[in-house]
């Protein structure tokens, strides 16, 4: 990074007014509803799926004001004209999310899945060809033990296309199995604050969650916060936590969310501390590579939730409900579970958090309609595996902000602006 001027104060301080739903999935978080009796009932197979109801917003936005006063910061502004269209296409997206969390007030499931889709996109072909050659092998692997479900999913996936497919899992280091028990969520703050220390971030705190309300690691960028889930919560994870899984953790959350965005306010161009239209294939696909350098993996980052969308919005032609995907992501989870020391219930609390995870946001009751974000986790991993594969020296250069590396467009403005190197 070269040039030490800020191009964008005033339009990004423009821009932070239009919505203050930077990332619409902590809103969903904070305002999603689901009673535990729901839960309950489902599991026990009294209702057919459980209902999601959102608490209303605390006070109303007149976004049309706000958006005309950016427009006139954005014609009054003597940026230069790559920088106008990083803008506006932030701001198309960011007049997505709000109607996204409208249409989830409104328990508008369609139109919520199509301003997600707006923003996230949907299941590709390519990358469900390869999560169902992938199941198809599992299947195999565990038919002697599990000749039921091995067939269930079987008859799924294998009417799926598999040729061509070109990527490799091979590419993935092996799994890091040794660690210390985790029992106190203190030990994980503790990790936490000692990355911050060696990344050299100041200004950022920890939080762990008091209110049981938060079942994920997370970052804020405007209030420089990373949260941390509660104690109970961490301890009850189906996959138990080491000292070294947590440091993988903090890789993810600490080295790469937060460190973009803190690099960024150091830069240019202060769009980069929340990133750019289209920048979380690249920025969750960075962060979980940096996490898998230490922990190591068998697959790569977010199969499960790909899987489980692909399903819900019929990849392999048949529509499913929040009953439906369940039903074979427990038997996923039962095959995935099958050689480790795991409980009967773990399969089905699994499947219920994925499950909860794809269809937030909408009222729980439609098939097909989802939150398409989490798709975006193993598109982009096996992007960023790919990318530094064949150029292992942009690497600390994808650390300058919070945008998209795999989309060339994000690469070639940044480099017109001087903010980023040639590769």
């Amino acid at each position: 990074m070269k040039s030490k001027q800020v191009f964008d104060e005033n339009l990004f301080q423009a821009l932070c007014k239009i919505s203050p739903y930077i990332d619409e999935a902590e809103w969903l978080k904070d305002h999603i509803r689901i009673r535990h009796e729901e839960r309950e009932k489902f599991l026990n197979n009294e209702i057919e799926n459980p209902h999601f109801t959102y608490s209303p917003q605390k006070s109303k936005v007149d976004y049309l004001k706000l958006i005309e006063e950016f427009n006139q910061c954005l014609k009054d502004s003597d940026v230069p004209a790559v920088v106008v269209d990083l803008y506006q296409r932030k701001l198309e997206k960011q007049l997505h999310r709000n109607a996204l969390i409208e249409a989830s007030l409104a328990g508008d499931d369609h139109v919520f899945f199509e301003r997600s889709s707006d923003i996230y996109g949907r299941p590709q072909k390519k990358y469900f060809s390869y999560v169902a050659k992938r199941l198809l092998t599992l299947c195999n692997e565990q038919k002697s033990k599990y000749p039921v479900i091995s067939r269930r999913l079987r008859k799924v996936v294998s009417k799926i296309n598999q040729n061509g497919i070109d990527i490799d899992v091979s590419m993935l280091p092996p799994l890091v199995t040794n660690g210390r028990l985790i029992r106190s969520v203190d030990e994980v703050r503790s990790i936490f604050i000692e990355t911050l220390s060696r990344c050299g971030i100041e200004g950022w705190i920890v939080s762990v969650d008091k209110a049981g309300t938060r079942g994920r690691f997370s970052v804020s960028p405007q209030s420089k916060t990373i949260h941390i889930p509660c104690e109970s919560e961490l301890l009850s994870r189906p996959q138990s936590l080491t000292d070294h899984g947590v440091q993988a953790l903090a890789e993810h959350e600490v080295g790469v969310h937060v460190r973009r965005s803190y690099e960024a306010s150091k830069g240019p161009l202060r769009l980069l501390e929340i990133g750019l239209d289209n920048y979380l294939p690249g920025e969750e696909g960075l962060a979980s590579y940096a996490q898998q350098q230490v922990e190591g993996a068998d697959e790569f980052y977010g199969f499960d939730r790909y899987l489980a969308a692909s399903l819900a919005v019929g990849m392999d032609g048949e529509v499913r409900d929040f009953r439906s995907v369940f039903s074979l992501m427990s038997d996923y989870y039962t095959l995935k579970f099958a050689l480790e020391d795991k409980t009967v219930s773990i399969p089905f609390q699994a499947a219920w958090d994925i499950c909860v995870r794809i269809f937030r946001g909408t009222t729980g009751q439609t098939p097909g309609c989802i939150f398409t974000k989490d798709i975006v986790y193993m598109k982009g991993n096996i992007g960023i595996w790919n990318l530094l594969s064949e150029r292992p020296k942009v690497f600390e250069s994808l650390f300058i902000g919070k945008y998209n590396p795999l989309l060339s467009r994000h690469v070639k403005t940044l480099q017109t602006l001087d903010i980023l190197e040639e590769w």
